[in-house]
């Protein structure tokens, strides 16, 4: 149903060049703007460097950040819109639990 709050899982995947600290930042604008469009129950966890399977726009080490939230369906459109747009995201998934 299309009017009841989702539950979901964001990975955010940046490059290895940004320092834990403006990974908080970055991850705190991005649980700001879930607010806005009306997300609940958000949670941020930096899971770390880690190493890549494969190079991803000349990356073969990057830093993950998860991103739990609950969330109406329709308002997904716009997160995936500023994720999309953002340089600094080397790759990013979007999980509905």
């Amino acid at each position: 149903m299309k009017n009841s709050l989702s539950s979901y899982e964001s990975i955010l995947i940046f490059s290895a060049n940004y320092s834990p600290k403006k990974l908080k930042y970055i991850a705190y604008y991005y649980a700001k703007n879930l607010k806005k469009w009306g997300a609940t129950n958000i949670h941020i966890k930096y899971r770390g460097k880690r190493d890549l399977a494969y190079m991803v726009k000349e990356n073969n080490v990057a830093n993950y950040i998860e991103l739990s939230f609950d969330i109406f369906p329709y308002n997904l459109n716009s997160y995936n819109k500023i994720l999309k747009l953002d340089d600094k995201i080397v790759r990013s998934f979007l999980i509905k639990k």
